[in-house]
């Protein structure tokens, strides 16, 4: 029986005092460009999420993460969405790869950016939810 091989990606919520969530606006990568989402990527071969999840955020957004947890598991199609929310952090965030990004911002939840990736408000109500799993289409 033959096994599938599907993609992980791992996304974080880095949060200010304020309780606004750092977001990175997407360029140049032939995939969602323009959209706003979380410092995220794919897992590197032997690497596992959470290690995955604090590299993808100093890469990214120049942020030390110390500390994650998990949040949600987020399916789809060919593969699976690993949140996390990074639980101590330092540093002051910005663009790591000007080559994939060309925006960054601070936003609250309730108010994010236009356009964002799609699932992100749905993540959000979500997890207010207490729902750790969900598949959105």
């Amino acid at each position: 029986m033959a096994r599938d091989r599907f993609a992980v990606i791992v996304h974080t919520l880095i949060q200010n005092e304020a309780g606004e969530t750092l977001l990175l606006r997407r360029a140049n990568t032939g995939f969602m460009d323009g959209y706003y989402s979380l410092p995220g990527g794919h897992r590197e071969t032997g690497e596992s999420v959470s290690r995955c999840a604090i590299r993808e955020c100093f890469e990214e957004a120049g942020v030390v993460v110390d500390e994650v947890r998990p949040a949600m598991v987020l399916p789809y199609g060919d593969g699976v969405n690993f949140l996390f929310i990074a639980s101590a952090w330092h540093g002051e965030p910005v663009i790591g790869e000007p080559d994939k990004c060309d925006g960054l911002l601070f936003a609250q939840a309730k108010a994010l950016p236009e356009p964002a990736v799609g699932w992100l408000a749905d993540a959000f109500k979500s997890m207010a939810n207490g729902v750790w799993y969900a598949e959105f289409d």
